[in-house]
């Protein structure tokens, strides 16, 4: 086997284990849609928090005090986004509600664009179909919000997952095919 097929077969093996390793994550956010959807928020919130506190800091680096003024005040305002997200993650999950079903309409016009661009190679209908799923959990959200802002983050960020590691066992097997195809010509 040539050092083409070997850094293919691979790069296709650990997409295989990737795509195996997010299904299962997406069993865990489905198992607990609630549990998944707080965890989300609460990331987001330390996220922002730890965000700030390095943009507050930074901002004592600046060259002039307007300057550092400027992002003293960015970072400060950072920092309290973050503590509110964290002291009230269910709140920030209705939000984020909001902003998944937006981060879906586009996550599925991209993967149906990337999809017909692949064409007709192996797992383009695969992608296709992700797309549509992703299009078609955008509608669910959105649709049933603020009722189902509690359970439906988790949900269907679970049910997302389930089929991007579909998606990714099946571009690692085609990449596997074809390094075995490489390897034997």
């Amino acid at each position: 086997m040539n050092e083409s097929a070997q850094v293919l077969k691979s790069a296709s093996r650990w997409g295989m284990i990737w795509g195996f390793l997010t299904i299962l994550f997406g069993f865990f956010a489905i198992g607990s849609p609630f549990v998944s959807g707080l965890a989300v928020a609460m990331f987001i919130g330390i996220a922002l928090l730890a965000a700030g506190i390095s943009m507050t800091i930074y901002a004592f680096q600046a060259p002039t005090l307007g300057r550092g003024i400027l992002k003293f005040l960015f970072g400060g305002l950072t920092v309290l986004v973050g503590i509110a997200v964290i002291g009230q993650p269910d709140i920030a999950l209705m939000k984020l509600t909001v902003l998944l079903g937006i981060y879906f309409i586009a996550d599925g016009i991209m993967t149906l664009i990337v999809a017909w661009n692949v064409k007709p190679d192996s797992g383009w209908g695969w992608m296709t179909f992700n797309g549509v799923v992703t299009l078609l959990l955008a509608y669910l959200i959105l649709s049933g919000w603020p009722e189902s802002a509690l359970w439906v983050v988790g949900m269907l960020v679970g049910i997302r997952l389930i089929f991007s590691g579909i998606t990714m066992m099946t571009m690692g097997a085609t990449g596997s095919q074809v390094a075995s195809s490489i390897s034997e010509s």
